[in-house]
């Protein structure tokens, strides 16, 4: 296994944007046996070709800014599909698939216009962590279904995958979805791994060459290690901050009760987070200090992590 500071993990995010997301013959029929792969493991019909809709642009990633890079395409049976690859996470991370998703959704008219036009929007979140520890499963996917009757779905239109590497049993590749997920876990580390799966499978040998194609780009790998490295501070910085806030909710005491302390544990992390990034005026300290919706004091928090700007972050409190 490579631990090479300079390691470019298959999972970043610009890697799957470049493989997946180049409006090239090679990266459609990439990400074309993706979605299959998805598709044929949860019973739904293939596809046969693809839209690039957000074609890889050098621009969406220049600067230390840490925006979300996905894949969008649209298929020929106009169908709406979303990838995003995620490292690091915890629960809150579902909050934040089901945000994208409806952005995705929603994005696609304008108010007033006829809903008829609503195309089926499918978001795919491959994920580094364990997000569903309750779930045996590595693979699963949510629809909108009735509450009694699990059996009757009301629409089609909304699908969420969530594709856990850390679950997959390497002793059973059983499917085309597991072999792709091993590859992005085992590519440029695990060289053993790699030659039992790319033995006699063309689109992970093709995926293999735009691997060493992209970490032999200078610039590329550049982006790429300093998107990790920022994302891992700022997990850091969030963790030092939760810390901070418990140890003030501790000395607020439990006299005034658990609400209190709670309160005050959201608002230190909060004004920390913002703190490290932005510049706060008193007023702003204050209305932070003055919200006591929890919702709203922890959508905050998980908005800090990839805010362009304290403003889009201030606005939820409201």
């Amino acid at each position: 296994m490579n631990e090479d500071n300079n390691y470019v993990k298959a999972t970043s995010d610009i890697f799957i944007k470049y493989m997946f997301g180049m409006d090239t013959r090679q990266s459609k029929q990439l990400v074309l046996s993706f979605i299959n792969a998805v598709l044929q493991d949860t019973g739904f019909p293939a596809i046969t070709k693809v839209f690039q809709k957000n074609p890889f642009n050098y621009k969406e990633f220049e600067g230390d800014k840490v925006s979300v890079l996905d894949i969008e395409v649209e298929t020929e049976n106009h169908e709406l599909y979303n990838i995003e690859v995620q490292s690091l996470g915890n629960t809150h991370y579902r909050n934040r698939a089901l945000y994208y998703w409806a952005k995705l959704y929603t994005s696609q008219i304008s108010e007033g216009e006829i809903y008829e036009r609503l195309l089926p929007a499918v978001s795919i979140n491959i994920l580094d962590f364990i997000l569903l520890s309750n779930l045996p499963d590595y693979h699963n996917f949510f629809m909108l279904i009735e509450g009694r009757k699990k059996e009757f779905a009301l629409t089609e239109h909304l699908i969420i995958h969530f594709l856990e590497i850390p679950k997959i049993d390497e002793r059973k590749i059983s499917s085309k979805i597991t072999r792709w997920l091993l590859y992005l876990r085992g590519e440029g580390r695990d060289e053993k791994m790699m030659k039992i799966l790319l033995e006699n499978d063309e689109d992970l040998q093709a995926a293999h060459m735009m691997y060493k194609a992209f970490t032999n780009d200078d610039t590329l790998r550049r982006y790429a290690l300093g998107r990790e490295k920022a994302e891992r501070d700022r997990l850091q910085l969030l963790s030092s901050a939760q810390k901070e806030g418990m140890e003030e909710g501790r000395k607020e005491g439990r006299k005034e009760g658990e609400i209190k302390g709670e309160l005050k544990e959201k608002h230190t992390i909060l004004i920390r987070l913002l703190e490290l990034k932005y510049t706060l005026s008193e007023d702003e300290k204050s209305h932070i200090l003055s919200v006591t919706d929890f919702k709203k004091l922890d959508a905050a928090i998980d908005a800090v992590i990839l805010a362009e700007d304290k403003e889009s972050v201030l606005r939820l409190l409201k």
